[in-house]
């Protein structure tokens, strides 16, 4: 039996993180986004967690005050950030970065997170 993964939408949004261990906020891209969670480029400052470390993320949205969440640290690995350039349509290069998983998120968040993901969708 297979479950369904939420949909995931490529994006290129500057965010926040702060890491549960304290320190400085690291300011990072969003290079995806789905309703469960969130790849995120590797900064200075997220260049040392490990799976099973927490934090919390600001993602700004239109129309109002930063989305913000509270995360766990998943997985480390490479996701694709599109690149414009005036020769080529479709360029993307790989880069590495963290998957993190949404948790402690309240009902009224999720659903700004849903109404966001709708306004990618319809881009």
């Amino acid at each position: 039996m297979t479950t369904n993964r939420p949909v995931r939408y490529r994006c290129d949004i500057q965010s926040q993180v702060e890491l549960d261990t304290g320190g400085d906020a690291a300011r990072t891209r969003v290079l995806e986004l789905s309703e469960t969670g969130a790849f995120l480029e590797e900064v200075p400052g997220l260049d040392d967690v490990q799976a099973g470390d927490g934090g919390v993320i600001g993602i700004p949205l239109p129309g109002g005050d930063p989305w913000v969440a509270h995360v766990r640290f998943h997985h480390a690995g490479f996701g694709r950030l599109d690149v414009k350039t005036p020769r080529a349509e479709h360029v993307s290069v790989a880069v590495r970065g963290y998957g993190v998983e949404f948790d402690q998120l309240a009902d009224d968040e999720l659903e700004r997170l849903r109404d966001f993901l709708d306004l990618i969708d319809s881009r």
